[in-house]
Order: C-alpha cells, then structure tokens, then sequence
C-alpha cells in the first residue's frame, strides 16, 4: 500500500487548480466549482420514511459500497496522479481511537503514520492505498477528499454513501457522471 506525502511541488499544483483543500468545508461550492453534483445510489432525494426504510449501515453501506469503490478505482486510473487531503484537526483523540480499534493492524498503522505529521495532502501511489482510502469513507469512518487533477474534479466521502462532486469543467464532471452510471449509480445535480 503506498500513500506518501505530496510534494511542494504537488501542492502548489494542486493550489492553484483548486485554490481550496478542506473543500468539504465549503458554504458555496458553486463558487469555485460550476459543476456540483451528489454521487449516491438513488437519483433522487429520499423521504423521511424511505431514508429510515432503506439507509443503515448494514442494509446500505455493505450493500452498495462495492459499486462506489469500483466507480472511483476508475477515475483513479484515468488521472495521471491522485491526490487526499486529511481534514486531520477535525479528529478527535476518541474519534481516533475507535478509527484505529476498526481497522487492522496494517491499515491502523498506515493511520497513525498519516496523522503523525501535521500535513495533510498525501498523493495515492496504488490501487490498494486507493481501496483503503474509500473504505474509510464507505464505513464512515473518516471522510477524505479524494482529488483527481486530470478530471478537474474532488470527491468527498459522506455519510450514507452520499459523495460530494465538486467539477472544475464541464468535461470532468460527465467523464465523472459516465463512470457514475456504469457502475449503476447516479449524480444527483
């Protein structure tokens, strides 16, 4: 598994494309990025009683998380490099400790390695320190922001299986939205 700091370089790249990497932080995404999209399992937005029917860890997380691995394994592949950001003062000492009581002994000692260092825009070195990144998000443990510069565009993990896309172009966002659909899901605009 190979996550790694990012560069300077890689930053300021990745600065001046975005101008912001806590992005899930953002009260008007619209503002820097036109194209904003929600990346989940039904189009449209769930009743109060359809959302107690049909979202709970078990019955939707497990179920579907497959499909949103496999759809961002597949942005991944398209970007000659990808990027996370670790939103790292927003943990808790508890909130880590039962993030590490969660995972394995390899992936725990990944997560303590990260959060050992006060910076937090690390560069994706495979498909397997990929698959970890998204099952943080997929069992909600810890919710990164996943940033994809050829496509112009960032994910950010959410409860629920609800993925924020954020869109630089037109062009990145329905590359997005074509492997989106492929995997049998939608984006909710």
């Amino acid at each position: 598994m190979k996550i790694e700091l990012a560069t300077n370089e890689e930053i300021e790249k990745l600065y001046a494309k975005y101008k912001k990497f806590n992005t899930h932080l953002l009260e008007n995404p619209k503002e820097i990025f036109p194209f904003v999209g929600i990346m989940d399992v039904y189009n449209r937005v769930l009743t109060e009683q359809e959302a107690r029917d049909l979202l709970g860890y078990e019955q939707h997380n497990l179920r579907y998380g497959s499909r949103f691995l496999t759809a961002i394994i597949q942005m991944y592949h398209m970007n000659d490099e990808s990027f996370v950001y670790f939103n790292k003062k927003a943990v808790s000492k508890a909130e880590f400790k039962f993030i590490l009581s969660s995972l394995n002994r390899m992936e725990a000692s990944i997560f303590r390695k990260i959060f050992a260092t006060n910076k937090g825009i690390y560069k994706i070195g495979d498909k397997e320190a990929l698959e970890f990144l998204v099952n943080l998000s997929v069992k909600e443990l810890y919710f990164v922001d996943f940033f994809f510069p050829s496509l112009e565009t960032i994910l950010v993990g959410n409860y629920e299986l609800c993925f924020l896309i954020y869109s630089k172009t037109k062009a990145g966002f329905e590359q997005c939205r074509e492997i989106i659909e492929l995997n049998e899901l939608f984006i909710r605009e």
